[in-house]
């Protein structure tokens, strides 16, 4: 019992920025309702929502407002590529995102929702799709896999939108033509026939991104240089919440929209919960290729250089697999 954490005993506080609560960071989010996942490695949770404004993410962590910003990997190595020391501590989810189009778009297009996968790529030229802004995880994701068949982002009638609820009525009422967003955002119109689910990344539709770090939580290195035993707890209580979301679905879903969403229909949390299922990344760790192979993606869609955050030189030692 002398070997187990004592919760009476003074904890580390930790403050976390996510940059959205949704099933993308669900780890974070079950943590905040059930507390006892960081208190069991001797953490005090904080958690900040900044609804989808992932820029306020990084700025948060170098300001020092916060010790973890949990954000997409893009926005994370953006930073470091531009000069900012930032260190993985925790790889949170992979990807997760699915393009739901409208009922009507669907009905001009010549293939449907079961062709393969790279003619439903090709069906998107032309048409109207919102997601986030450029730079942003879907963005360059969305940008990768237009490449795949000879294609790109400006093939596509793009412009930023990243409010599911706007996005809904656009797509429910053939205003727009589809968006690319977290699986399960928008199930409503999918469950009342406005809407067709047409590629997902949680299923794995696209090949190449299956084992992608999609969401980081990111820290400052020299905060990480200064508290390396927190860091390597932080990066434990990760893994524990990402185990809890796989092995204990029913509790955990439940924690999360009680907490969250205590208004959402318990269908529609259901429907984008188990598809998000295989994306929580079990130990919270990453290996090196895949690590590379997602800056290699950035990089095409940004044409940055990202020498600065190559595997070794970010990824915390605890959160690197083999």
């Amino acid at each position: 019992m002398a070997a187990l954490p004592s919760f009476a005993q003074a904890q580390d506080k930790v403050r976390v920025a996510a940059a959205a609560i949704n099933i993308a960071h669900a780890p974070i989010a079950l943590a905040a309702a059930n507390p006892e996942i960081f208190a069991a490695q001797g953490l005090e949770l904080e958690v900040t929502d900044l609804r989808g404004a992932s820029p306020n993410c990084i700025a948060a962590l170098i300001s020092e407002a916060v010790e973890i910003c949990q954000v997409g990997t893009p926005t994370g190595t953006d930073a470091i590529a531009e000069g900012a020391d930032l260190v993985a501590v925790a790889i949170v989810s992979g990807p997760n995102g699915e393009f739901v189009l409208s009922s009507k778009a669907v009905e001009s297009l010549s293939v449907n929702a079961d062709a393969p996968v790279e003619d439903r790529i090709r069906a998107l030229s032309g048409l109207s799709i919102v997601t986030s802004a450029p730079g942003s995880a879907y963005y360059t994701m969305f940008d990768s896999m237009m490449q795949t068949v000879g294609l790109s982002i400006s093939d596509i009638r793009y412009r930023t939108l990243a409010e599911v609820p706007a996005m809904i009525e656009g797509i429910r009422n053939a205003a727009l033509d589809g968006a690319l967003w977290t699986v399960g955002s928008l199930s409503p119109v999918v469950l009342e026939g406005k809407g067709v689910r047409w590629i997902s990344f949680a299923r794995g539709d696209v090949e190449n991104f299956q084992g992608l770090p999609f969401i980081t939580a990111f820290a400052r290195k020299d905060w990480v240089e200064q508290h390396p035993d927190v860091a390597r707890r932080i990066h434990a209580a990760y893994a524990d919440a990402n185990a809890r979301l796989r092995d204990r679905p029913e509790e955990s879903a439940e924690l999360i929209r009680a907490k969250y969403f205590p208004d959402l229909e318990a269908e529609l949390w259901k429907d984008g919960y188990e598809q998000a299922i295989p994306t929580f990344i079990q130990g919270a760790g990453v290996d090196a290729e895949s690590w590379q192979r997602f800056l290699e993606i950035q990089q095409t869609s940004s044409g940055k250089d990202y020498t600065r955050a190559v595997f070794e030189n970010v990824v915390l030692e605890a959160a690197r697999s083999n």
